[in-house]
This record gives structure tokens, C-alpha cells and sequence, in this order.
């Protein structure tokens, strides 16, 4: 099951790498990579526009590493050119990292453009895919990401509680070129790899083949391994996906995030987020001082049975489109419900002009 699992995997990360699943939350596979590809005191850039850039920092720090942040202000677009100035005056940077889709802001970066600028000074290319994966167009191998940290329970529908990784030959290398051990069994890239390439692959062989069973150099008697139920969802939530299509999926996110957006806007209320960096999977709203976030989602919640995001940028609520919520079945009430909601906390709102505007954009 697990080795066809990884395979579909690598279709939706569209990507020859190792592809590897692991027990935990998306923050687990950001330390594990910042942990096991770095050794203490080296310098990686992050880009840095809302709290999961801020978080990569922080975890860079924890580990011992020396993190330079590359700011922009939350809700706008990244300059590429901001990024290559400071990548390539700095020569003891390793690594970039970048979150594709920051959800507290709504802003998803470019990462094609992002991964020339690595290529030019070839360092390791790292992004943080979590939310946008299966929901926006990703191609791990063509551009140059070295690892790729997804999780199952976002655009993909899985169940929560797997990280999800694709990893280069020249991350391994780095990896392998270490001059200190890494401080983890758990959180340790190369644990995984060997339960991956060694339990799950070799035991399988053997067990098919006979002979002597499979030896491995192990850090423990008994290091890790994911739990069989979690893997056989997402085994699942990848069938679903591939069926699809992941040209017809993108698509799909897209115009429902447009909707979204478009239809806010012509109901007479604002977005948080640039347009031309908006994120197609998530729609970050932005309120009046005088209206409450929490107040507006419980009145969401208890009156029309509504459930929005907090906003993690004050005074804005955040609303995500992704896997089966991509869709008119989905958008449309929520704009209604929206509308009623704010009219309520005394923002004059057009239920039907922002309906309207929503429903043109489906039957395009």
C-alpha cells in the first residue's frame, strides 16, 4: 500500500525525486528539513511576508541556524529582484526558503521565478506547499524545488496528521556532506528514508523473494513508522485527485478563488491582498476597524452554520477554497452568508451583486 501511495504522490508533486510520507503536522517536515539538510550556524534566506515565513525563522533559529529574512509586507506581492539582490551579495547562503501559499495573508509567490534566482547561484531550493498542493500548479522538477513539504489535509482532502515530502539527489547530498549527526531520531530526513527505502521497499522484496532478510544501519532498535490507516486515506484522497486531473483541478481552484474574491468585492466589501499576488486557494477579507472578526464568525457560525478562518492579520477573516470547497456548491453560500454577516455588524453589502459577479465567473 505504502509504496503505491508514494507513487501517486510523485504524480501530484510531478517529480522523479524521492518522495517520502511521515507521521506529523506540516511543521514537522519544516524542522525536519531545516534540521537535517543544516548544520548549526549556517545562513539560509527566507522569504519572509506573514506568520508561516515567520515561523520558518523561528524554527531556523531553534535549530541553531542564522536565518536572514527577506521582508515584505503582508498582503503584497514578492519581488523576485529583492530576492536575487540579497542571495547574490551574500555568498555564505545556502538555501532559500518560501512558502508557495501564505494563508495568513493570502499571497501566493512565484515560485518558477524563485527558482531561477537559486539556479543562479545553485542553492537549495525549499518551499512550503503545505495548503497549496493538488490545489495550485506545482512542478517540483521543473522548477528546481530541492524539498517540497505538503501536508494531506488541505487542497488534497486527506486526513490530517501526515507531512509529506519530496526531496532532490542534491538536498540528500547536503545532507550526506554533514560534518556533525543530526540531534533527532524522529526529525531526522535520512530515519525516514531508511523506513521508506528499507522497511517498507526491502521488507516487501524479501518478503516476496525469501531469503535473508534486509540489514540496515539504524539509529535505534526501533526507529519510525507512519500509521497504516492515515496512509491508506491519503492513498484515497490521491486516487481522487489524479482522476480528476491535475490541469482540470488547478482550474477548478482558480476560478473558485477568483469567484471568491470577485464576488466580496462587488458585494461592497474589501480584499486584504494584491490582486496580482493573490492566492488561488484562499481569500483573506479585510473588515472595518469597527466590526469584529470573532463576533462576525460566530454570527457566520451560529446563524448560517458557517465556519471561516481567524484572521491571523487584524481585522481580517480568512476563507479557503480548497479541495471539495472549490466550488460554487460552496462559494455561493458563503457569499451570501458573508453579506448577511456584515450587514449585520453595519457594513451596507449587495448580496446579489456579489453573487452575481461570483456566478458569472462559474458559468465562464
Amino acid at each position: 500500500m505504502e509504496i503505491e501511495t508514494v507513487n501517486l504522490l510523485k504524480k501530484v508533486y510531478k517529480t522523479d525525486n524521492t518522495a517520502l510520507i511521515i507521521s506529523g503536522t506540516g511543521t514537522y517536515g519544516m524542522e525536519m528539513t531545516l534540521r537535517s539538510l543544516f548544520e548549526p550556524g549556517e545562513r539560509i534566506a527566507v522569504v519572509n511576508g506573514g506568520i508561516f515565513g515567520a515561523v520558518a525563522i523561528s524554527i531556523a533559529r531553534i535549530v541553531g541556524l542564522d536565518p536572514v529574512s527577506i521582508d515584505f509586507e503582508e498582503g503584497c506581492h514578492i519581488d523576485v529582484d529583492r530576492i536575487r539582490d540579497v542571495v547574490l551579495k551574500d555568498d555564505s547562503i545556502k538555501a532559500v526558503y518560501v512558502a508557495h501559499d501564505e494563508t495568513t495573508t493570502g499571497v501566493m509567490a512565484p515560485l518558477r521565478e524563485i527558482g531561477e534566482v537559486c539556479r543562479e547561484r545553485d542553492l537549495l531550493f525549499i518551499v512550503d506547499a503545505i495548503s497549496s498542493i493538488s490545489g495550485a500548479d506545482l512542478r517540483t522538477d521543473e522548477w528546481g524545488i530541492d524539498v517540497c513539504i505538503a501536508s494531506a489535509q488541505k487542497c488534497m482532502n486527506g486526513p490530517q496528521g501526515l507531512v509529506l515530502l519530496a526531496v532532490s539527489d542534491k538536498a540528500y547530498a547536503k545532507m550526506n556532506a554533514r560534518k556533525t549527526p543530526i540531534d533527532s531520531l524522529s526529525l531526522d530526513l535520512g530515519t525516514w528514508t531508511r523506513y521508506h527505502e528499507t522497511k517498507v521497499k526491502g521488507y516487501l522484496d524479501w518478503w516476496k523473494k525469501g531469503g535473508k532478510p534486509p540489514v540496515f544501519d539504524c539509529r535505534a532498535p526501533h526507529e519510525v513508522s507512519p500509521p497504516c490507516t492515515l496512509v491508506w486515506g491519503l492513498q484515497g484522497a490521491l486516487e481522487d485527485i489524479l482522476a480528476e486531473g491535475l490541469d482540470r483541478r488547478f482550474a477548478r481552484h482558480a476560478v473558485a478563488g477568483k469567484a471568491m474574491r470577485e464576488g466580496i468585492k462587488a458585494m461592497g466589501a474589501n480584499l486584504f491582498t494584491e490582486e496580482c499576488a493573490a492566492s488561488e486557494v484562499v481569500t483573506v477579507v479585510a473588515l472595518p476597524h469597527e466590526i469584529d472578526e470573532r463576533e462576525l464568525r460566530e454570527f457566520l457560525l451560529n446563524k448560517h452554520h458557517l465556519a471561516i478562518g481567524n484572521g491571523e492579520v487584524a481585522h481580517t477573516v480568512r476563507i479557503g477554497t480548497m479541495g471539495i470547497t472549490a466550488s460554487e456548491k460552496y462559494v455561493l453560500p458563503c457569499l451570501s452568508s458573508l453579506a448577511d454577516g456584515l450587514s449585520h455588524f453595519g457594513l451596507k453589502t449587495d448580496a446579489g451583486a456579489g453573487l452575481a459577479a461570483a456566478a458569472t465567473l462559474f458559468c465562464a
